[in-house]
């Protein structure tokens, strides 16, 4: 993630805002617009998207959907508190975490130590608290697993879902245990659903039986039902979420959170593959632990179930020991990258060779996956502007060099400035933006006059994050959203029209952060904000929805132009050329209502229209109000608004376009008759 003090475009978005005034548009001007059937480019299948990183939970305690947080302890130094997050005593007992007895294996090393002290009354145990609450829903079935061992304990073991105030909703009594570790297995089927998300896993044996006695316990696991049923797989109600916006990208695995504090705290691929009790996790970028159970195979699988582009990012030789201070980053010197290189090739293999034929495919093999992935882009780094020197003397080449000889079909994506030159040249770029509505609304035209040299953008990160035009990332009270609100997402539309207008230069792009835990973040706002029990969609969200689905092939021109002159409309029309559907994408950023006369150059072969539109309920409490969000208290605050209407003329027709709103215009239209 980057901001406003970064901006690639610097000079031509100058002229943009010098450009922009007064809006000529108003309730009294109303807009006479022609929309002809000349195509002006081809919209790539790729326009629209999301960049992923795990931050703010939005993969552990998120998307993916184990419910236990902390559940191989993971990250976390022995013996202290910090260790036991998410775990707590239940009458009585000692807990702590430990290495002084062998792990479960050895990238799991810690173990829970159950210590049972000499006199006990009643059952005796410890729960789990999940990612700040577990949703029990009647008729789930939750599959769970734990490890467990003891030198002198033989008794039952009885684990459960429960309220924190005692009721149980499932139960499972285990036995067998032993002086070696076993796993144990179980199911839970609740007959009732619980009335809130405040819910424990639970563990308890009999205190009488194991007085005095130490329990070793390891490598927790329960999940509830998965997004197409996928093993080791996603939540979903957060995966239904963002596969109805139908996105076309996927981009991972960061973001920061690639890079790590050191060298050896990257995202290693190699990690996140194979059985989860092989994965070691580690310390993440945004101050939590990762238990990459959400791992390299997961993404693709993920991406495939989306029917996404994968871009994937590879890590260049930097890390981030200091955000705040560059000369801090450690980077690596051109003398030891080669072996860095030598990883990223076995990475691709992993995902793209044939596995009967390289070692790298069979072990993709073994773990599940016979078939190859498809890929075809990678991108070399993430945010490298901030270390330009050593990316344009040698970073850039040596990896592209290296992987291009070795995948001549893949596609490589660059993280610097465009004023970088670089060796060989790059033809694709990454671009990010986190602003205020009015930097958005002024970028809409950002990409109108970029040279058509066959060069092309990836804008990998873009959010309205702020309506301070000064400080976009500074906190909520210097104008921080803490959730996308309806003036922002206008904006945010009001941009996309001009990246769709210009989607021969713009070949992708991806909202970003994707998912926030309202419990726990580090960013605001997020498309998707939820807990352990429910989400709510933002209004970012409908729109990215609104424009994803509504996709045309080609770009047809219009008279006018959407320029800064016809501020504050900003539009884009398309066609697509296998549904035969004319798209007229329209964001009103002004807090007036707004007129146009839509005239066509053909006949539409309809008599019937739709539109689906996003703004302030006209007759609601809040009508006049937009900087209203969506949030988890108030989910429907705003929500598109679907409706079909008559034409009657097949060459025109007026609609009025509410203040602060974004609408999606529909009309059949088949000029290949």
């Amino acid at each position: 993630m980057f901001g406003p003090s970064s901006r690639l475009l610097l000079p031509l978005l100058v002229a943009s805002l010098v450009l922009r005034t007064s809006a000529l548009l108003n309730p009294l001007a109303p807009l006479n617009l022609q929309i002809t059937k000349n195509a002006t480019v081809n919209i790539p299948p790729t326009l629209y998207g999301y960049m992923w990183e795990d931050i703010n939970h939005s993969g552990d305690g998120g998307l993916y959907a184990e419910l236990l947080q902390n559940r191989a302890f993971q990250g976390v130094l022995p013996g202290t508190l910090n260790a036991l997050n998410a775990w707590q005593p239940y009458n009585g007992p000692r807990l702590s975490v430990t290495s002084s007895t062998p792990g479960v294996s050895a990238a799991l090393p810690n173990s829970l130590q159950v210590q049972i002290p000499a006199v006990v009354y009643g059952p005796i145990g410890f729960e789990n608290t999940g990612y700040w609450g577990i949703k029990v829903q009647q008729g789930w079935t939750y599959t769970g697993s734990f490890y467990a061992k003891s030198d002198t304990f033989c008794g039952a073991i009885t684990a459960s879902l429960r309220s924190s105030t005692g009721t149980t909703f499932a139960s499972a009594t285990l036995s067998g245990i032993s002086s070696t570790w076993q796993k144990f297995t179980f199911t839970f089927n609740p007959t009732t659903s619980a009335p809130d998300i405040n819910n424990v896993f639970h563990v308890e044996v009999d205190g009488q039986e194991a007085a005095g006695q130490t329990i070793y316990f390891g490598m927790f696991s329960l999940f509830p039902p998965t997004f197409r049923g996928r093993k080791n797989g996603m939540r979903i109600d957060l995966a239904e979420a963002l596969a109805a916006t139908q996105p076309s990208v996927w981009r991972f695995p960061g973001g920061n959170n690639l890079e790590g504090a050191s060298w050896d705290t990257r995202w290693k691929w190699n990690e996140t593959i194979g059985p989860l009790e092989s994965r070691p996790g580690r310390v993440g970028d945004w101050g939590y632990p990762n238990t990459d159970g959400l791992g390299l195979l997961e993404y693709l699988n993920w991406a495939e179930d989306l029917g996404a582009e994968p871009i994937l990012g590879i890590w260049s030789g930097i890390s981030i020991q200091n955000y705040s201070d560059l000369t801090t980053w450690p980077v690596v010197p051109e003398a030891d990258l080669q072996p860095y290189i030598d990883d990223a090739i076995n990475q691709i293999e992993f995902i793209t060779a044939d596995a009967s034929t390289n070692e790298w495919g069979a072990l993709r093999a073994s773990l599940g996956r016979e078939q190859p992935y498809a890929l075809q882009y990678i991108e070399v780094g993430n945010e490298d502007q901030f270390q330009p020197a050593s990316y344009a003397a040698y970073r850039w080449n040596m990896f592209v060099t290296a992987l291009s000889a070795q995948f001549p079909n893949l596609q490589f994506i660059a993280t610097t400035y465009p004023s970088t030159a670089l060796n060989p040249p790059y033809m694709k770029i990454d671009f990010h933006e986190y602003n205020s509505p009015s930097w958005f609304e002024a970028g809409a035209f950002m990409f109108d006059n970029y040279p058509r040299n066959g060069t092309q953008y990836f804008v990998g990160e873009y959010a309205v994050t702020s309506t301070n035009d000064t400080n976009a990332l500074g906190t909520i009270p210097q104008g921080r959203l803490a959730y996308p609100s309806l003036a922002g997402s206008t904006a945010e539309a009001a941009f996309m029209t001009g990246m769709e207008r210009n989607s021969d230069v713009v070949f992708a792009s991806a909202y970003a952060p994707s998912l926030q835990h309202i419990m726990n973040y580090q960013w605001t706002p997020d498309i998707i904000t939820y807990d352990a029990g429910s989400i709510v969609k933002s209004t970012s969200y409908y729109v990215q929805q609104m424009f994803s689905v509504n996709r045309g092939t080609q770009v047809l021109a219009t008279s006018p132009a959407s320029t800064n002159d016809t501020a504050p409309l900003y539009w884009v029309a398309s066609h697509n050329n296998v549904t035969n559907i004319l798209y007229l994408k329209v964001s009103n950023t002004g807090p007036d209502d707004l007129t146009a006369y839509l005239f066509f150059d053909f006949n539409v072969t309809s008599n019937i229209g739709t539109s689906v539109s996003i703004s302030s309920p006209a007759l609601s409490p809040i009508s006049g109000q937009f900087n209203i969000s969506n949030t988890l208290t108030e989910p429907q605050n705003i929500i598109p608004v679907a409706s079909s209407f008559a034409l009657v003329y097949m060459d025109k027709y007026n609609y009025t376009f509410p203040a602060t709103s974004v609408t999606v215009l529909s009309f059949e239209a088949n000029w290949s008759m």
